[in-house]
């Protein structure tokens, strides 16, 4: 099997060489950059599997550079941050990230994300479609078209909407739906949740704040009209 290549952005040279010895390790090619900018760059130049970016970085930060890589690339990105408060993750979740890592973290713990994030590759490729067909997935080409018009998803934004038409018509739970995407470690984490619904809205519903597609059953889950 070929391996997955992973691209490392980090100013910390020490950390960088750090997190690559353990990739490899687990069969993982690894590209590496120092800044923003560099980033940009490896990911025209390589098409990595997946981004692991730092947010505090000379020349150009994560934040940047993540709002730049969603202008011409769906790869999945790991932000790596030493910050703590809320808003810088949900700043990082915004400009497009799919998960967070908070430094200090734990090596086994880094690579048991990124299997998560690379696992979002659906198994199976028939065509979903949901909504009185206002939306059709494609899943061999990942293409997702709402009323006619193709739209760009993130790797986490595809797999939550393809897990909702698979499910259309029922009620998913919080639990469940945070489960399949993330992980159990966020079963508890409504509000990284309601992130990506409001992210998913906004690229299927006319009006995403009056929401006629993607319904909201308070306390329980959302609800894809079939």
């Amino acid at each position: 099997m070929e391996k997955r290549t992973i691209l490392i952005v980090d100013d910390d040279q020490g950390l960088r060489e750090l997190i690559r010895i353990n990739l490899e390790h687990e069969g993982y090619q690894i590209i590496q950059a120092g800044n923003g900018l560099q980033c940009l760059d490896l990911v025209r130049e390589e098409r990595p599997d997946l981004v692991i970016l730092d947010v505090m970085m000379p020349e150009m930060d994560g934040l940047e550079a993540c709002r730049q890589l969603r202008q011409f690339t769906q790869v999945p990105i790991l932000m790596l941050t030493a910050r703590t408060q809320s808003d810088d993750v949900i700043t990082g979740l915004d400009q497009g990230a799919d998960d967070y890592l908070l430094k200090p973290f734990n090596l086994d713990e880094l690579a048991a994300r990124l299997r998560a994030l690379l696992r979002r590759v659906p198994p199976t490729y028939q065509p979903l479609v949901a909504c009185d067909e206002q939306i059709q997935m494609d899943q061999r080409s990942r293409e997702v078209f709402v009323r006619g018009a193709l739209v760009d998803l993130t790797p986490t934004e595809y797999q939550l909407l393809r897990i909702l038409m698979e499910q259309a018509g029922k009620v998913i739970e919080h639990e469940t739906l945070l489960n399949a995407v993330w992980g159990q470690e966020y079963t508890r984490d409504n509000d990284y949740l309601k992130v990506y619904i409001w992210h998913l809205r906004r690229k299927i519903e006319v009006d995403p704040r009056n929401p006629r597609l993607l319904l909201t059953e308070w306390g329980i889950g959302y609800r894809l009209l079939p």
